[in-house]
């Protein structure tokens, strides 16, 4: 039996709500494995471009802008529970998930890929503005950083900024130095390595999003020889429930 939040107090219900953050792999993973066991799930996607195609669950296209605005949500659909299989680097969606469902009671994990180690020559960046403000003039930079990136190379120095998109519809205007690279993961590092080349990119940047999946682009570029800049990645939040694969979420959500 579990407890619904109605606003000014709590409902006793046999089913548990589950709110599912997606913007990883893992999500889809989680949302198609899903079983209902007197369970239903939703899903939030912060951005189109975080998407891995459809999902196996109703979802909709939404992100908090406060705390408050994540509690209001949680209490308007009746959310018992909350797994956060969101992008790895939408750390403030997280944080405000995970606040929220403290304040409210609820149970919260987040999923998160174990990080990469990253050793020299690979450097490292706290941000991507940090990663910018270390490219050479004249660099060919491929970046696997976002679309939402784009403003933190304002002041970009090098030649171009090649930036990774998944999705071809998503055709906005870029600043004259960013050409857009369409392209559906996952890759290998043969794939990456001919890219680079036919870029002839000398410097990779990328964020630290952990896992195998999203490994080669870097693997490429050690074995090229080329310039990598890895951006750090946010830790999560203090005191949650923290879970390494879909599996695991699986099996936490079992247990609600």
């Amino acid at each position: 039996m579990s407890a619904r939040w109605l606003g000014d107090g709590w409902l006793m219900d046999q089913t548990s709500h589950i709110l599912l953050i997606a913007g990883s792999a893992e999500a889809h993973d989680i949302a198609s494995q899903f079983t209902q066991n007197g369970q239903r799930m939703q899903a939030i996607l912060r951005a189109p471009e975080r998407s891995f195609g459809p999902l196996a669950v109703p979802s909709q296209i939404w992100a908090p802008a406060s705390v408050g605005d994540m509690k209001f949500f949680l209490a308007q659909q009746r959310i018992t529970a909350i797994c956060d299989a969101g992008h790895g680097f939408d750390s403030d969606v997280a944080d405000m998930a995970a606040a929220a469902a403290a304040e409210m009671g609820l149970a919260y994990a987040r999923v998160l890929r174990p990080i990469w180690p990253i050793d020299p020559p690979v450097l490292r960046a706290a941000s991507v503005r940090a990663a910018a403000d270390m490219i050479f003039p004249g660099a060919r930079v491929f970046a696997a950083t976002g679309r939402g990136s784009v403003p933190e190379f304002t002041l970009f120095k090098g030649d171009t900024l090649f930036l990774r998109q998944n999705d071809p519809k998503m055709r906005s205007a870029l600043p004259d130095f960013v050409q857009p690279v369409f392209g559906t993961p996952p890759f290998t590092v043969a794939q990456e390595v001919a890219l680079f080349r036919e870029l002839d990119i000398d410097t990779l940047i990328c964020r630290n999003v952990g896992g195998l999946p999203s490994r080669p682009k870097l693997d490429a570029a050690r074995e090229m020889g080329l310039r990598s800049i890895v951006i750090d990645r946010s830790a999560p939040p203090a005191g949650a429930l923290v879970l390494y694969r879909a599996k695991d979420a699986l099996e936490w959500l079992d247990t609600l």
